[in-house]
């Protein structure tokens, strides 16, 4: 029973939510826009890929991060040693190596053709965050860019696995856009809050780099260029097609004032030099609140396909 939960634990369930609700809501956007029915093979060839690309990921990561969660986590299944590091580092290889198997194949059962496009997404996504994982961070923003490009990808991700014509691939393209800018400050942010043991680990993060305060900083930046990106998929600017309504517009600023809202209450706390109270802060609200407001947009960008 232990190493079961230890097993559901290094797979980081809610991300792992996070990742198939995501690239359902692209999925089902695109469908219900472009009037595509999707089939119950389809649905299940999305939520299973995109489950093992971001369980791989994460067991991946966690093999990799086993320095610093020493510190920071010492209570995670890797650093507690109740999974072998070696076993874990090959399972989330196998998972990844599936989830791009599964991305060909999300469309055979329907119209007997091999998606590339997804399949090409899904290997460059596997390519980039296991080269983060190894050499992320250590190389400053570089580092935090590549995280965001996982996560701006899960929605374009299911958009691409049943979009067919090729004017149909710039649809989910300034949603994606618009996460990608804005989980490169969350990355910073989480970072920051892991300061003391990627320190120690001799990771060169952002935070590590520039010192905490400035990187939030830097973080705030990103977080403030999301408002002018997100609602190109309302208005349709910029020569984009308007692909969402006015759930996706209220979800989406309401996800805007929670990540200035953590980033202000996670800043009071960094101004008293209090590291115990400082390692709370960026728990509470810079990796779950900043999660959970992330389930809540996905959840209104569901929504907004059945309206």
């Amino acid at each position: 029973m232990n190493k079961l939960l230890a097993w559901l634990r290094i797979i980081r369930p809610p991300i792992v939510a996070i990742s198939c609700l995501g690239a359902l809501v692209g999925a089902l956007n695109v469908s219900a826009y472009l009037d595509i029915k999707l089939s119950l093979f389809q649905i299940s060839m999305i939520i299973i890929g995109s489950a093992f690309l971001s369980a791989g990921l994460m067991i991946h990561n966690d093999v990799t991060d086993l320095k610093s969660d020493k510190v920071n986590r010492p209570h995670k299944p890797l650093p507690s040693g109740r999974i072998r590091s070696e076993t874990a580092q090959v399972t989330g290889l196998i998972l990844m190596i599936l989830s791009i198997f599964i991305a060909l194949l999300i469309n055979i059962n329907d119209n007997g053709s091999l998606n590339w496009k997804c399949g090409i997404l899904t290997l460059s996504i596997v390519i980039i965050g296991v080269c983060y994982n190894h050499y992320g961070k250590y190389h400053g923003i570089f580092g935090h860019i590549a995280v965001a490009y996982g996560v701006g990808a899960i929605p374009y991700w299911g958009a691409i696995a049943i979009a067919s014509g090729p004017e149909h691939l710039l649809l989910m393209l300034p949603l994606a856009l618009a996460l990608f800018t804005q989980e490169i400050g969350r990355e910073i942010m989480v970072n920051a809050g892991d300061f003391n043991g990627d320190l120690k680990a001799g990771y060169k993060t952002l935070p590590i780099l520039l010192g905490r305060k400035k990187a939030m900083y830097v973080a705030l930046v990103f977080y403030l260029a999301f408002i002018p990106i997100f609602p190109i998929s309302y208005f349709g600017w910029i020569g984009a097609e308007k692909v969402f309504g006015h759930i996706y517009l209220i979800g989406a600023t309401i996800f805007v004032f929670s990540l200035l809202i953590t980033w202000i209450l996670t800043y009071r706390v960094v101004l008293q030099n209090d590291e115990k109270k400082i390692w709370r802060a960026f728990e509470k609200y810079e990796r779950t609140g900043t999660r959970i407001m992330v389930i809540f947009f996905q959840i209104m960008l569901f929504l907004e396909a059945f309206y």
